[in-house]
């Protein structure tokens, strides 16, 4: 009998495959992919489009800060919130805001009260105008009513108050068969 010739697998390729190359190799030929010149620019071009991105995104957090101290950027801002869903108003400072003076005077032989008060601006930038919360008491100091009372109903047709300006309001407030002694005025933005 002869022998059978016995089938031996073929040499393999000298060609180094991927799974075979020793890990520095690899590494150096992933390293060398992200040096091309269309990655290069493809992520440089990421990186801006982040960066104009986040910078936007601050812009339109800032909005209403930005707008008060260079106004000259108020129309940028109002076409990028067209496009982002938000407004633009006027800063509110509570601090920056005092009441200077105020009086409640009643009409002579009437249940009408004139309320009086000048508003300060002592703050450098233009401000939203506040809310004013009004608390009228009796001689025991009870509370005999509470009105908050906003701007336009106190005379302004503004909404804002300019960096070191004063604004004047009034209101006649009917009190009814309530006898008013006493008064409190705080502000605040609803």
């Amino acid at each position: 009998m002869a022998p059978e010739a016995v089938e031996r697998p073929a040499a393999p390729d000298l060609l180094v495959e991927d799974t075979l190359a020793p890990e520095f190799i690899r590494q150096a030929e992933r390293a060398a992919s992200w040096n091309q010149p269309r990655v290069r620019a493809a992520l440089s071009a990421g990186v801006a489009a982040l960066g104009l991105a986040l910078v936007m995104q601050v812009a339109l957090l800032f909005r209403d800060g930005l707008a008060a101290r260079w106004p000259g950027s108020r129309p940028a801002l109002d076409s990028a919130c067209v496009w982002a869903g938000c407004t633009v108003e006027p800063l509110r400072r509570i601090a920056a805001l005092a009441v200077d003076s105020s009086g409640l005077n009643q009409y002579e032989g009437t249940t009408v009260y004139r309320l009086s008060l000048v508003l300060h601006n002592r703050g450098d930038v233009d401000v939203m105008l506040p809310a004013l919360d009004l608390v009228l008491t009796n001689p025991q100091g009870a509370v005999v009513a509470r009105r908050v009372l906003q701007t336009a109903e106190l005379g302004s047709s503004s909404r804002v108050l300019a960096a070191g300006a004063e604004l004047a309001l009034q209101a006649s407030l009917n009190t009814g068969e309530r006898r008013i002694s006493g008064y409190t005025i705080e502000i605040f933005y609803p």
